[in-house]
């Protein structure tokens, strides 16, 4: 396939400034594959960034860390060829400290992301390590494919918390994509029971549709000291409370969101007095394999999630006038 010269791109500028510019298509470099982009996700974090919150973000970057394409050129590895259809993992290695060096596989001290520290997937082409790609199955929709990162993180973390979930009970605060993630991937794994605690019932239908094992309640109306294992999809304080209350003394409380909103309530006497196991993760190494085979296999689905599809001369107002979907995606 010959690459167009040019394409179009959203650019983030500064606080509150994206603009559509054109400009021109990356070059594959070695080691590196070039996306035609299909679709790309909008999510909070890229609302962060826009309003001058997420430091490091350096003015001039393609925003866009949630994408789904297909590889029009660059180096094939044993895994990725032209023409596969794609999901990538936007985090990539400095290649070289000392982890990088000692280690391809090595946990990078100085990582970056594609949509923060280079340029992410808000435009037509984009330029991927090819190691960073994983190839997902013709049978799964764009729809589906897109949400793999927001449904990889909050997986790989579950996974990486070492909480045991197969014939457990599990509460999951908060009804956001990630609190969907967490319960879609506790039922995979095998939990008795799911109770899920939602601040607003307008999503109940949703979250039910997962299994007949998950159970919708709320901050109020939480079983206390119930849940083998919580997770705290939040991050605020009351979310927090909501999760501690909720899992049994000596039980794990799995902190994965957190929010400038968190303030100083702080429950640490119930943390102290019932002996409970408290830890934070966001983690997908090894882990886009493993849901992309749950995905197909239909263990994990991502159907519906995406309620909003804007082209991309509707991404600036999107972004500046937040609605607060579930997932709204750009759809080139």
């Amino acid at each position: 396939m010959t690459l167009p010269q040019q394409m179009r791109a959203v650019i983030w500028h500064g606080k509150n400034d994206l603009r559509i510019v054109e400009k021109q298509v990356p070059k594959p470099l070695p080691g590196t594959s070039i996306v035609q982009i299909i679709a790309a996700g909008i999510c909070a974090t890229d609302r962060e960034v826009t309003i001058g919150r997420i430091p490091g973000v350096a003015a001039g970057v393609v925003l866009g860390h949630e994408i789904t394409g297909i590889v029009v050129a660059g180096d094939e590895s044993e895994h990725i060829k032209i023409g596969d259809k794609v999901v990538a993992d936007t985090v990539y290695s400095c290649k070289s400290c000392a982890a990088c060096v000692e280690t391809p596989a090595g946990d990078c001290t100085n990582p970056g992301e594609l949509g923060f520290t280079a340029d992410g997937g808000w435009e037509e082409y984009v330029r991927v390590d090819t190691s960073r790609l994983h190839k997902v199955p013709e049978n799964l929709s764009w729809e589906e494919t897109v949400i793999t990162e927001p449904f990889v993180i909050p997986f790989g973390a579950l996974v990486d918390s070492g909480a045991i979930i197969q014939g457990k009970r599990i509460l999951v605060v908060g009804g956001g994509l990630a609190g969907f993630a967490f319960t879609s991937g506790a039922v995979a794994l095998g939990a008795a029971r799911v109770d899920v605690s939602l601040r607003t019932p307008r999503r109940r239908e949703m979250f039910n549709s997962i299994s007949p094992i998950v159970h919708i309640t709320s901050s109020e109306l939480i079983e206390k000291a119930a849940a083998d294992v919580s997770i705290d999809s939040v991050g605020t304080s009351e979310s927090i409370h909501t999760a501690i209350i909720g899992v049994k003394d000596r039980g794990q409380v799995v902190c994965y969101g957190f929010s400038e909103e968190f303030g100083n309530n702080y429950p640490i006497a119930e943390v102290v007095l019932r002996n409970l196991r408290i830890s934070g993760h966001t983690n997908s190494k090894g882990m886009w394999p493993v849901l992309i085979d749950l995905l197909a296999k239909g263990s994990i689905t991502t159907k519906g999630l995406v309620d909003r599809v804007i082209t991309i001369d509707e991404v600036p107002d999107a972004v500046n006038n937040w609605q607060g979907n579930l997932r709204t995606v750009i759809k080139f």
